[in-house]
């Protein structure tokens, strides 16, 4: 399948679910919990995603769908699957805090082809596609490359039921880059903070045990805007990543002060 189509598809599932997003925007959601406290679900979740799965099976039915609230539906025909985070922020979204989006991929092969990154509340919609490039609202991506102390730096927390014993060992880390840099913020959505990197607003994003549905567009986009990525998947759950990106004068600076919380793990893409 062609990219220019794919991503056609994926912007166009995006802004639908941006749109249900909006339409219940500031309005009382029911909310459940999930892995942990700030991990919730709400029912604008599954209408959002539901708006997705439509426009996605519509472009064709046999492709598979890896999504937070489903894990996998369609059926796996060896031709690729899409990634679906049908609202990346949900408590920034009940929170009416404006810090959320949609988030969309296609993988083929291990690669991921297309990504999508929708900003519903700034009207922003972040896309690249493999042999294409990155773009923002029609305009070329291109990382910020700034040394450390001139940098603005983001973190994506794991879920506190994930090693629990190393939560520590996060918050020191982010210390450390917070204090040797113009500041480490934790915003509450990685997707945004990637597609924030790819327009260099940020200069450098990490995170630990994030799910896939959450970072693999933005890690497309923030790569094919000049930034390095690195990825590590967790031995002990299938849809959970480490990972740092950073444009290449932070890269290793970045990765050197973040290694300490992966002893068990090697990175298995640096590109």
């Amino acid at each position: 399948m062609k990219n220019e189509k794919l991503l056609e598809a994926a912007i166009k599932a995006a802004m639908k679910a941006g749109k249900c997003l909006m339409d219940h925007y500031e309005k009382r959601v029911l909310t459940s919990s999930k892995e942990s406290l700030r991990d919730v679900a709400s029912l604008v979740d599954k209408n959002a995603e539901l708006e997705v799965f439509k426009i996605l099976h519509e472009f064709n039915p046999s492709l598979p769908i890896l999504s937070e609230e489903h894990v996998f539906q369609g059926v796996d025909c060896g031709l690729g699957y899409w990634v679906v985070d049908a609202l990346d922020g949900t408590v920034n979204y009940l929170n009416e805090v404006p810090f959320f989006s949609v988030s969309i991929s296609f993988v083929e092969q291990a690669r991921t082809k297309v990504g999508v990154v929708y900003a519903p509340l700034m009207d922003d919609i972040y896309y690249a596609a493999e042999g294409i490039g990155a773009f923002k609202n029609q305009c070329k991506l291109k990382t910020s490359d700034r040394s450390p102390n001139n940098s603005l730096f983001s973190t994506s927390f794991s879920g506190k039921n994930y090693q629990p014993l190393g939560r520590e060992e996060e918050f020191l880390v982010f210390g450390r880059v917070n204090d040797m840099s113009r500041g480490c913020l934790r915003t509450g959505s990685a997707a945004l903070n990637l597609a924030y990197l790819a327009e260099g607003r940020f200069n450098g994003c990490w995170g630990k045990a994030n799910k896939e549905w959450d970072i693999s567009a933005g890690l497309l986009i923030a790569k094919l805007s000049g930034a390095m990525v690195g990825v590590i998947r967790c031995k002990s759950e299938g849809y959970l990543y480490h990972y740092v990106a950073a444009p290449p004068q932070n890269f290793t600076w970045l990765q050197q002060h973040i290694e300490t919380l992966f002893p068990e793990d090697d990175w298995v893409s640096v590109s």
